[in-house]
């Protein structure tokens, strides 16, 4: 049994898809047993449901994240009764894509924001990991339809891709 419990541990570490920290798939140890938590999967159609627990304080957090990849990792954040949008690059491949999501929220009139929350990014940096904020102020049917439109033109996601919750 403790070889399983090895091996199983070994694995929950070892499949940790991530939006930079943030893992999807964790080893929990309770009672000398492993238990391995999955993230839930989503397609960008099941999106509303997903929004609707967090505005329902239904989630651990007050924020959501979905990616297909690890790298596609968008925020939804929702406080005083609005939705908002963040991307943190924490990994060298995510860069690139604070620069379009400024150029998204320009193009769509919304206001975007740099900030950070102090995350130490997994490539050569002497800052902390940035953070693109997408100040929409959306309510759950604008800030889904914003979701998806930033999953297709910016990431080239479509109604197929399959999504990891995270946390």
């Amino acid at each position: 049994m403790k070889i399983i419990n090895s091996t199983l541990q070994l694995l929950g570490i070892a499949l940790l898809v991530s939006c930079g920290n943030a893992g999807t798939v964790s080893a929990v140890q309770t009672n000398n047993e492993q238990t391995i938590q999955m993230a839930d999967k989503i397609k960008i159609d099941e999106l509303t449901t997903t929004l609707t627990k967090l505005k329902n304080g239904q989630t651990e957090f007050d924020f959501i994240g979905i990616t297909s990849n690890g790298i596609d990792c968008l925020y939804f954040v929702y406080e005083k009764g609005k939705f908002n949008l963040e991307f943190e690059s924490m990994v060298e491949e995510q860069t690139p894509f604070i620069d379009k999501l400024k150029e998204f929220a320009q193009m769509y009139e919304l206001e975007s924001v740099m900030t950070t929350y102090g995350n130490q990014p997994h490539y050569q940096s002497l800052t902390p990991a940035p953070v693109i904020r997408i100040e929409s102020n959306s309510t759950l049917e604008e800030v889904v339809a914003l979701g998806r439109k930033i999953q297709a033109e910016i990431f080239e996601n479509n109604s197929t891709t399959v999504y990891d919750v995270v946390p």
